[in-house]
């Protein structure tokens, strides 16, 4: 099976991938429609659609226009793309499933990327991590906060009052300056601390620091160099928002 996302603009292509609001979402086997229904991606631009098309298992997008940035991010990703067509959503479909649209044979460089375990395998990864450590954890709040994907709770030892931790699972790490500055902007109003959770990386650890978000590699020395023992909340070196008590601050 493969599932198609085909940018929207009532009944046609949209002209842009990163302006569009709106998205098919198909699933086909052996060239035969099996489902198709309309995903709304709130916001104009910024990482939010590429999470989309990954939380919606989009193997192959059919569009207009796309910016390179994001024509990039998309193949760093494992997202295949057939770009400039328009018309009529059905009749682009239909000339897909048919054998009529092939894939560009040119595919951008993505050398300098960053590969790590896929999104699914991380969420897995830090949910045990965190229930380790006792936390309650639930998943992130929904597709219009993409890049919030658990979130995980406790009582603060010291004060008693509950923390609310966002974790973002940085799967892709192709631009991984806007995932976390996307991630600051969304989580900061919400949640106590945010950590962004993924592979090491010197430079990631930077950005992490530079918006005060905790950074957590996700290997076995990553874990085990959290020393949650000697620490009043679990994971997080702090400070956090409204229980810096527990940091001595």
């Amino acid at each position: 099976m493969i599932k198609i996302a085909i940018p929207k603009l009532k009944n046609r292509v949209a002209p842009c991938f990163e302006a569009a609001t709106s998205f098919s979402i198909i699933a086909a086997d052996d060239n035969r429609l099996i489902s198709q229904k309309t995903v709304h991606c709130s916001g104009s631009e910024g990482y939010h659609r590429v999470r989309l098309m990954k939380l919606h298992d989009i193997n192959l997008l059919l569009c207009n226009g796309i910016g390179a940035f994001y024509s990039d991010l998309l193949h760093s990703t494992g997202i295949r793309i057939i770009c400039d067509l328009s018309g009529i959503i059905h009749s682009v479909l239909k000339r897909y499933l048919s054998g009529g649209l092939k894939l560009s044979e040119s595919l951008p460089d993505i050398s300098a990327r960053t590969l790590g375990a896929s999104l699914n395998d991380l969420i897995s990864w830090s949910r045990d991590l965190f229930e380790k450590n006792g936390y309650v954890v639930t998943p992130g709040p929904g597709k219009d906060s993409f890049l919030i994907d658990l979130v995980a709770e406790m009582n603060c030892s010291v004060c008693g009052e509950k923390i609310r931790v966002a974790v973002c699972c940085g799967a892709h790490t192709y631009r991984p300056d806007q995932e976390i500055r996307e991630f600051h902007y969304t989580a900061k109003p919400d949640y106590n601390a945010r950590v962004f959770i993924s592979p090491d990386n010197y430079s990631i650890e930077q950005y992490c620091r530079e918006y005060g978000i905790e950074f957590i590699r996700s290997d076995a020395a990553g874990a085990d160099k959290r020393d949650s023992g000697k620490q009043k909340i679990p994971l997080l070196h702090g400070p956090v928002e409204g229980h810096e008590n527990a940091f001595g601050k």
